[in-house]
């Protein structure tokens, strides 16, 4: 039998259980506490008042209904996190999918050859599911800003953030006195936090993102989204 995550936010799950079992009470009080607050952080993010309405109103059509024999999103959400962070982690990764694409547009020029021969002579964007979207530019940042860091400083993070031994531990097991291991860490955190924040910035120039809007994304995409 699979292992079921165990749910840290039952009000919200319960809440979102009840939508999916077709309760249009709960369904209606879902968009009243969320729709503008969705709208208000994607603009701030980088869509235009047009592009957060449009995509927000998509993210209410598959939350209630869903084709045939396919689950609802919100059957998704499985409470590891708030639902408001799980509801702005999808919006924001269906606007990253949705900017990709618009920087992918091109204009077909006039030509006497066949529609055919102008997209054989095109390179094609390659199809990545809305899903893949924003985990793997998390992912990439994480990556990139961890692979900067000195061997010694990332098994030092592992241990306390992993291993949860003490600062008092590590200062022991490396002969420091414990206020330098309180520097390193510290530091270290404020180099990741920077170079992730940077590597974001590169892969989509036009996303606006602050450093707890990074955690929001990451608790939400831990929640069974992808």
């Amino acid at each position: 039998m699979p292992h079921q995550a165990t749910s840290s936010h039952e009000q919200d799950l319960n809440f979102a259980q009840s939508i999916v079992n077709a309760n249009s009470a709960a369904a209606g009080e879902l968009r009243r506490r969320y729709h503008g607050r969705l709208v208000g952080v994607l603009c701030s993010r980088g869509a235009s008042a047009t592009e957060a309405e449009d995509l927000v109103a998509d993210l209410w059509s598959d939350c209630f209904a869903a084709p045939a024999n396919r689950p609802t999103l919100l059957s998704k959400y499985q409470g590891r996190c708030a639902l408001e962070s799980w509801l702005l982690t999808v919006a924001t990764h269906r606007l990253i999918d949705l900017k990709r694409r618009q920087s992918f547009r091109v204009e077909v020029p006039p030509s006497d050859r066949s529609s055919e021969d102008f997209f054989e002579r095109q390179p094609q964007m390659e199809s990545v599911p809305r899903e893949e979207s924003l985990l793997k530019l998390l992912r990439a940042a994480i990556q990139n800003a961890f692979a900067k860091r000195d061997s010694e400083s990332v098994l030092m993070l592992k241990l306390v953030h992993l291993h949860q031994l003490t600062q008092r531990e590590i200062a022991r097991m490396w002969g420091w006195h414990e206020s330098k291991v309180s520097r390193a860490l510290e530091v270290a955190r404020e180099s990741i936090a920077r170079d992730i924040m940077m590597e974001l910035k590169r892969a989509d120039p036009w996303l606006e993102l602050r450093w707890e809007d990074f955690l929001e994304l990451c608790a939400g995409s831990s929640d069974g989204l992808f």
